[in-house]
């Protein structure tokens, strides 16, 4: 039986591609029918796993112990890559050569065939797009006294007027033509050139209401204009007149009731070089835009006097950083008015990030007691993608409704951290927690894998790193399956297993924590983690705790899962708020 060893892992084939890239494809190892696209070039599936087997395996594999077709394609995209009949690649060939041009010469960002094709990429996912569309807006402050932001408009104009003493940099009765307008369901899209980037315009963006919701990063705006610093004096109050125009549009959604302005930075890539008809690069154009602009159904269950709040996701999750930052952003905007609690915590790869392409299986060493070295640098690597997300002013905003706010953040995996799932690449599972108070950042990570796990898991060793002291009392911070150390039938536990499961025990006895915050990355049955639980009242009777995994699990058929209701009963014991988060279909 021919088979493709099952410990090659996405990161084998990326370095079998980069290998390709630079030594090239042998003329008898072409493909004829079949294609792997990758950033935008194309490999021949089977010598891409040939290949990566040196890297898994320490030697190229012989293309007849295992089958081109179903088996290699099947394979390929079990890890995320894109596999296309030669066929498709003629299609995209052929857009890439209309735009021949876009590649003979140097690119920039007004080119005009990037605007186009963000136009039909927009067409491909939303239908019919507006260009030049003009709404019937005022642009007087007191156009707009009878709204809600009246009185930032004033600070807004006001402060415009102070910066360099124009003060009549309004030459219009109505509101500019908007760049491109989506119907259905209804928001403005502008285009951004780098003249955009000013100090001027980085004014109007500190001064917004931190109840506004836009359709971009407002903090990247803000050090795009600190690092352009563009200046445009023709006429010598452009840049005050550029900034305004441009807030009246950000502002416009909350007044005539659209879906908040989405703002690209024409700058940030070669648009161009997508294609409104390949699925992947609609894809990869929705995640890179407008993920801000995605829905989501948020169901409240509110508890008298809560200590926690708890954020479930009842749907698939794909762990993208800035759909992290902007379902934080929704549940500021629907908090329970006059309720506050303490903790605030996530599911388990709340966020994800991609495992360094340098760091190899044998530069962490040991993975049960791993390269220190290593393990910092993941540290700090999972840190800035935490604090992209925890921007200052989501930090501000959740500072209102909770004391601290817990993200449980992994490596990009191909498959979810279950009690059965074997995952064969090198991957860390952290759970970062944030004082909103001092600002201090709490890290820790899955010290007690599964036994389906400890072979590719690299473990956090640390164990004092699980407890920190809270204004309210000592915090324990447990990752998945680090709650299962209290399980009783761990004590049948063997080897660095056992060691790591007592001293963890001990460790917990003599820190004493008032509060245990658990992070699994899903949770469909009662029974998995109520043991362990029970365990735990016993040891410690006064202690209040609560999970926060995720309700949703594709390798379980749904008529298996338990009612999300007994979920939420049996994995807390103290009053919380729970939001159960759902996309629109």
């Amino acid at each position: 039986m021919y088979l493709i060893p099952k410990n090659i892992t996405r990161n084998h084939i990326i370095q079998a591609i980069e290998e390709i890239n630079k030594f090239g494809i042998s003329s008898v190892r072409h493909s004829s029918k079949f294609i792997l696209e990758y950033n935008g070039k194309f490999y021949p599936p089977k010598y891409v796993i040939s290949l990566a087997n040196k890297f898994a395996n320490g030697k190229e594999l012989n293309p007849k112990e295992f089958n081109g077709g179903i088996e290699t394609n099947s394979f390929l995209k079990r890890l995320g890559f894109n596999v296309i009949e030669q066929q498709s690649r003629t299609s995209i060939l052929s857009f890439k050569k209309k735009n021949k041009e876009n590649t003979d010469v140097k690119h920039n960002e007004r080119c005009p065939r990037c605007k186009e094709t963000i136009r039909l990429l927009l067409e491909k996912i939303y239908g019919r797009v507006e260009q030049n569309y003009k709404f019937q807006i005022g642009t007087y402050q007191d156009d707009f006294k009878n709204t809600p932001y009246y009185e930032q408009f004033k600070r807004i104009y006001t402060k415009l007027r102070e910066y360099r003493g124009f003060t009549n940099f309004v030459r219009t009765t109505t509101l500019p033509n908007c760049d491109l307008f989506i119907p259905e369901p209804g928001f403005i899209v502008e285009l951004d050139e780098s003249q955009h980037f000013t100090e001027v315009r980085k004014i109007a963006l500190e001064n917004y209401p931190k109840s506004i919701k836009l359709g971009f990063d407002k903090e990247k705006w803000i050090k795009l204009c600190e690092k352009i610093n563009a200046r445009d004096n023709d006429p010598p109050y452009r840049d005050e007149q550029r900034a305004w125009y441009e807030t009246l549009r950000d502002f416009l959604p909350t007044l005539i009731g659209l879906k908040p302005t989405v703002r690209i930075f024409l700058k940030d890539y070669r648009w161009c070089s997508l294609d409104p008809n390949n699925p992947l690069d609609v894809k990869k154009f929705k995640n890179m835009v407008l993920n801000y602009s995605e829905d989501w159904k948020i169901d409240i269950k509110e508890e008298e006097n809560p200590l926690i709040a708890r954020l479930i996701i009842t749907d698939e999750w794909k762990g993208e950083p800035m759909e992290a930052k902007h379902l934080l952003e929704e549940i500021c905007d629907k908090w329970p008015r006059n309720r506050k609690v303490k903790f605030l915590i996530t599911c388990g790869a709340f966020i994800r990030f991609d495992w360094p392409k340098h760091i190899f299986r044998k530069d962490v060493g040991n993975n049960i007691y791993p390269n220190e070295k290593i393990m910092d640098e993941l540290l700090s690597i999972a840190e800035k993608q935490v604090n992209e997300v925890l921007s200052e002013d989501l930090c501000s905003r959740l500072r209102e409704v909770t004391d601290y706010v817990s993200i449980g953040i992994d490596s990009y995996k191909e498959k979810i951290s279950t009690t059965k799932n074997f995952i064969r690449e090198p991957y860390v599972e952290f759970v970062f927690v944030k004082d909103l108070k001092s600002g201090n950042l709490y890290k820790t990570g899955k010290s007690y894998p599964t036994p389906a796990q400890e072979k590719d898991l690299v473990r956090v060793v640390d164990l004092k790193s699980h407890f920190f002291g809270s204004d309210a009392g000592k915090v324990m911070i447990l990752g998945c399956h680090d709650l299962n150390v209290f399980n009783p039938r761990s004590k049948n536990a063997k080897g660095w297993r056992r060691v790591v499961n007592n001293s963890l025990k001990e460790l917990s006895k003599k820190e004493k924590p008032m509060y245990i915050l658990h992070h699994p990355h899903t949770t469909v049955k009662m029974r998995t983690w109520l043991n362990a639980w029970k365990d735990i009242e016993k040891t410690f009777p006064s202690v209040k705790y609560a999970s926060s995994g995720q309700y949703y699990d594709s390798d379980l058929e749904y008529s298996k899962w338990d009612d999300l209701d007994l979920i939420r009963k049996y994995t807390k014991n103290t009053a919380t708020i729970d939001f159960l988060v759902k996309k629109y279909s």
